[in-house]
């Protein structure tokens, strides 16, 4: 395993990340509430979206960010 955690976010963030996607997936109109984490990004990218997106990826995927 690498020095650094892969995302920038820690596998506990990753989890949690992941159990509020299947949450809203699995339970028809169940809004999930989300605070994001403190993430090295400028202002305007809207981390939440970033987050959940990361939390899912491998270190075999790409993630393009179009601003």
């Amino acid at each position: 395993m690498s020095e650094y955690n892969f995302a920038y976010l820690d596998e506990q963030t990753k989890r949690m990340i992941r159990r509020a996607i299947l949450k809203g997936l699995a339970i028809p109109g169940y809004q999930v509430p989300f605070a994001s984490r403190e993430m090295p990004m400028p202002y305007g990218w809207g981390t939440g979206g970033v987050q959940v997106s990361a939390a899912t990826l491998t270190p075999e995927d790409t993630l393009k960010v179009i601003d």
